[in-house]
């Protein structure tokens, strides 16, 4: 069995053949603006603005798909994976743990009508992740409304999947994700604390997800790695240095690879090896760094990068990192 999906990079210039393109199921564009536009194709603008050349993500599958809406998620699905997007805008009557629980909630409703349980990759998006907001850090208030819309389905912390949670610069909550039939497996850092475990101090419900995650798909291989930073046990380390904390966050990323070559035998065998690496920084001035010392330490597969401007969940955190091995 081949992979069901694959992602490529491509510039912007080619969006109008790719919209033809009849295995092109989701393309996500980098931005001011956040939004979902339907068509044969789901376009996914996610409010980040890039920092380097910009270029589109595109999904493809060469298989038989069904595409849908269900509540306010749109989606796109074959008999083997589902791919689905939900952008909420944020009201004065609900909070947005509430809308977070919301949104997790109609998720659940989706891919439990359509035969799909099992999450394996999720992204979300939304703006002042660190700001202050009824007494709470937002992004402490959107780990909450996941973790409760999450505790009401049936999940155990061994199927949380793989996911990112990002600061936009653009209204709205935008969360993209893809589901199997069947759950991949858990991928741990042994050098950090598990997210779904992390003390009180990070917000009165933990982070609900993997570090990564491995999903077999017959004779393919699919890794997902989340969005990892400067964090060790459960501490951020190297605060105030961009480019230690970049070291730091690669550290991590290939101990997790480490980590799934050992535990289930996937054949990634490095950065080098990843389809498709995304970058969120901080702070714009520090981007050409960053960006030259990826270069060196990744030399062919710098190709495969993708570098936005997000906040990190942490504000002390300067970037992040995730990444996917898809063959």
């Amino acid at each position: 069995m081949s992979s069901p999906y694959q992602l490529s990079l491509h510039p912007e210039a080619e969006f109008s053949r790719l919209i033809d393109d009849p295995k092109v199921f989701a393309i996500v564009r980098h931005g001011e603006r956040t939004g979902v536009t339907v068509g044969d194709v789901l376009l996914v603008d996610v409010g980040l603005r890039p920092l380097a050349e910009p270029v589109l993500e595109v999904w493809r599958s060469g298989e038989s798909l069904t595409r849908g809406r269900f509540e306010a998620i749109e989606y796109v699905h074959s008999d083997t994976f589902f791919f689905g997007v939900i952008k909420l805008d944020e009201g004065q009557d609900a909070s947005l743990s509430e809308m977070t629980r919301q949104a997790y909630q109609s998720i659940h409703n989706v891919l439990e009508e359509t035969g799909f349980p099992a999450l394996t990759r999720m992204w979300n998006f939304f703006p002042r992740i660190n700001e202050e907001q009824d007494g709470l850090e937002r992004y402490r208030s959107f780990c909450l409304g996941r973790h409760d819309a999450l505790d009401e389905w049936y999940f155990t912390e061994s199927l949380l999947p793989a996911a990112s949670a990002l600061g936009s610069h653009a209204e709205g909550l935008v969360i993209y994700f893809f589901a199997a039939r069947q759950a991949g497996k858990q991928v741990e850092n042994p050098r950090q604390v598990s997210a779904f475990h992390y003390p009180k101090q990070y917000g009165p419900k933990s982070p609900s997800f993997s570090r990564a995650l491995y999903k077999s798909w017959g004779k393919s291989q699919h890794l997902y790695i989340s969005g990892t930073a400067s964090i060790v046990g459960h501490k951020s380390v190297h605060v105030g240095d961009p480019m230690a904390q970049l070291d730091e966050t690669l550290r991590n990323v290939r101990v997790v690879i480490e980590q799934a070559q050992s535990q289930f035998g996937v054949r990634c065998q490095g950065l080098h090896d990843l389809n498709n690496l995304r970058v969120y920084i901080r702070h714009p001035e520090h981007a050409e760094m960053i960006m030259q010392r990826l270069q060196v330490v990744l030399g062919d597969a710098y190709q495969n990068l993708v570098v936005v401007w997000g906040d990190i969940c942490r504000e002390e955190l300067l970037l992040e990192i995730e990444g996917h091995y898809l063959e």
